[in-house]
């Protein structure tokens, strides 16, 4: 109101933050629900994983909601969300950007002011990081004393200065859906079978679209 009050209608204004929202919204739940599509997928598929993320959640949550403080105390969980994004791989080549100097990389020079396009899927599907990549494994971010394992590839969100600026409203999102959906429901297959891992594309992967039985697991 006071850049108003001043004559300056560029730097912010309603349309301006009309359009900051938009993004926001667009950016942060596409990829979001996209994410719960695929991951109850999975859990579809693997009921013999998300048996095991419940009994997990029956254990620690029982008849109640999960928050935010019961993060540290999910690890399964919290790995069943990992591999969950790793498969998915919403965003097989990231964005665009352009190299800011010459660099040299691999032995390739690469000139100032290149487009270049960092392909996230050779990270994620990478055998020698993740053994059997096309497989669907929690326990590969589970370490040996059963704790949740930081594994640095794990790079659904990009990676640098650049990162995606929603990552830790997202990871929250993921967590809170996932942990109290799978508490409350068991998600089994629908009358057409199991729903398919074949992906789509709308800008970002998107699982086809497939129908599923749920369950409550607790008695109303």
């Amino acid at each position: 109101k006071k850049r108003e009050a001043e004559g300056d209608f560029t730097s912010f204004s309603d349309d301006q933050l009309r359009n900051m929202c938009f993004d926001m919204w667009v950016a942060g739940m596409h990829t979001t629900t996209n994410t719960m599509g695929f991951l109850t997928a999975y859990a579809i598929n693997n009921p013999d994983a998300q048996k095991k993320m419940q009994k997990e959640l029956s254990e620690v949550i029982g008849d109640r909601v999960v928050t935010m403080k019961d993060k540290l105390n999910l690890p399964y969980t919290n790995a069943f969300i990992n591999e969950a994004q790793r498969c998915a791989n919403l965003l097989p080549m990231n964005l665009p950007h352009a190299t800011t100097r010459e660099v040299t990389l691999a032995g390739h020079r690469i000139p100032k002011g290149v487009t270049v396009v960092h392909q996230i899927s050779t990270v994620l599907s990478d055998p020698d990081i993740f053994p059997e990549p096309e497989k669907f494994t929690p326990e590969r971010f589970i370490d040996e004393s059963g704790n949740l394992k930081k594994v640095e590839e794990l790079v659904p969100f990009s990676i640098g200065k650049r990162v995606c600026l929603g990552e830790g409203l997202a990871r929250m999102e993921l967590f809170l859906f996932t942990a109290n959906l799978f508490n409350r429901f068991e998600f089994l297959k629908g009358e057409k079978g199991l729903p398919s891992l074949e992906r789509t594309y709308a800008f970002i992967g998107k699982a086809k679209d497939y129908t599923c039985q749920v369950k409550s697991r607790y008695s109303s």
